[in-house]
């Protein structure tokens, strides 16, 4: 297994295992000495939980290709799309709290956090486009 196939392996692991016991997080909100993380209970929040579960098995499938194709740039492919998978899912995360990460105005904490959000949808992006057009190129 090369590095970049042991990276997405590891990310896909601890990225499920993160996504699953943020399910158990979130479930203290419904019980009622967890009334204080309300946040936990919006659908942003829950969108974010679902968003870091699809993204890792988006990592899972790269690492499929990477297993199958003999990728080029498998090193950026591994970085962009760990890197893509963590980050996205936080403009949902941080909207349940009040930060408007989807806008680039207000505070600088919303626009470092719009910046962040939009970069990792960029590495995605390229991690998936050098991907296919490395597979193709097999």
């Amino acid at each position: 297994m090369t590095d970049a196939q042991l990276w997405l392996l590891r990310s896909v692991l601890v990225q499920v295992l993160f996504s699953i016991l943020l399910g158990w997080v979130m479930l203290i909100p419904r019980q009622p000495w967890g009334a204080k993380l309300k946040p936990l209970l919006s659908k942003d929040f829950t969108a974010a939980h679902t968003d870091w579960l699809m993204l890792a098995f988006m990592q899972a499938v790269a690492l499929g290709v990477l297993r199958v194709a003999p990728i080029a740039h498998a090193p950026l492919v591994a970085v962009c799309l760990i890197v893509g998978g963590w980050l996205n899912p936080l403009p949902y995360a941080l909207r349940a709290f009040g930060i408007n990460a989807f806008s680039l105005s207000g505070s600088p904490v919303q626009k470092a956090s719009a910046l962040l959000g939009a970069g990792s949808a960029v590495a995605i992006t390229i991690g998936w486009a050098t991907l296919v057009f490395d597979a193709l190129k097999a």
